[in-house]
């Protein structure tokens, strides 16, 4: 089946909507943010057509370069009626060859640890993973509190933060989970969130009002990334909880936190995600582009 390719337009905004309408049973966060990312010169936001005059989209994504040579993949959809058809790996393929052409040093993206589809393009293509994010959740009702030291939790600033995520161990590599995405620590900016440290762990709560993310947590709930140690990071859940949220706005609490702190947070009344029914992860996968591009020339 041959494709082709070209920049997509104000123009396209309908025909993409209508293709993300049919993604995630109409909960797709592509329209919050279509807009946005076509009024963005120095990234690549590219349609895929059956027709060589390029009129009928079937499919799209995009190519976000950051200034540290990552070319980060995002929003790849194939509309519903042409799904398993071969399109999603011509489509990545697309994007790979423009991050190499731009000269990326390594292409990175996120996906669910259940989407067995995107993780099955990501080996074709290549990728490995290399970091994951567990993803835990439980009404605001329903926590249980750890006792916490007051005087040892400080709110501090997004460059404070950046400074501290520098010095702890955030896994392999620089970048940093935000959620259901990742991003590297030196673009960490978003004022809307709010951060939280106590002398071993550090807590960033984002909420509806983020908007520097691409998706972002609904008007009922709460995100809650965590990072150090498992029994710090369980008391600065706990002060969030206690100190920092609306509870007769905020339904829910969305926890994303490395593997050795679930034996803590279930504890505290967490449990795996309720749209799954096995235990879900943020898995961020990764494709060296120097070697190939060594190989080309």
């Amino acid at each position: 089946m041959k494709l082709y390719f070209r920049d997509l337009t104000v123009n396209d905004i309908p025909a993409i909507l209508n293709i993300s309408k049919e993604i995630w049973d109409g909960d797709d966060y592509i329209p919050d943010v279509i807009e946005g990312w076509l009024s963005e010169k120095d990234n690549l936001a590219y349609g895929t057509f059956l027709d060589e005059e390029m009129n009928e989209l079937i499919g799209f994504g995009r190519v976000r370069m950051f200034s540290n040579g990552v070319a980060w993949l995002e929003g790849g959809r194939v509309k519903a009626s042409y799904q398993k058809k071969g399109i999603g790996r011509v489509q990545l393929k697309y994007a790979i060859d423009y991050a190499i052409k731009v000269g990326a040093r390594v292409a990175q993206y996120d996906t669910s640890s259940r989407n067995f589809g995107s993780l099955s393009l990501a080996k074709f293509h290549g990728f490995k993973e290399k970091k994951r994010t567990e993803v835990l959740e439980s009404d605001i009702n329903d926590i249980f509190l750890k006792e916490y030291d007051l005087s040892d939790i400080r709110k501090i600033s997004n460059e404070e933060a950046r400074e501290i995520y520098k010095k702890m161990d955030i896994g392999p590599g620089d970048e940093l989970n935000i959620g259901w995405s990742y991003i590297p620590l030196s673009n960490l900016e978003n004022k809307n969130s709010l951060w939280v440290t106590n002398s071993d762990a550090i807590l960033q709560k984002i909420d509806i009002t983020s908007r520097a993310l691409p998706e972002i947590p609904q008007e009922n709930e709460v995100w809650i990334v965590i990072y150090g140690d498992p029994a710090a990071s369980s008391q600065l859940i706990s002060y969030t909880v206690d100190h920092e949220l609306n509870k007769d706005k905020i339904n829910t609490v969305v926890v994303y936190c490395q593997a050795e702190a679930l034996t803590y947070i279930k504890e505290m009344g967490f449990k795996d995600p309720s749209w799954e029914e096995e235990p879900v992860a943020v898995v961020l996968v990764e494709k060296d582009l120097r070697s190939k591009r060594m190989i080309e020339k």
